[in-house]
């Protein structure tokens, strides 16, 4: 059986930051949701790098 992982958080594209340092920035909030993403991967056994290439997705 295959195990089924929960989607990772989608990165904003460049143009979704304004660039004026505003904290937090969107990318603060990827950053923290794919951290716990990764955690939850952890516990379900699995490496997050190898689901992500799984995927067809990057950090």
């Amino acid at each position: 059986m295959t195990t089924a992982y929960p989607a990772p958080p989608n990165k904003p594209d460049e143009e979704s930051c304004c660039h004026r340092g505003c904290c937090p920035c969107i990318f603060d909030y990827y950053w923290d949701a794919l951290a716990r993403w990764e955690e939850t991967v952890r516990a379900m056994g699995a490496e997050p790098e190898v689901v992500l290439a799984a995927m067809g997705r990057q950090r």
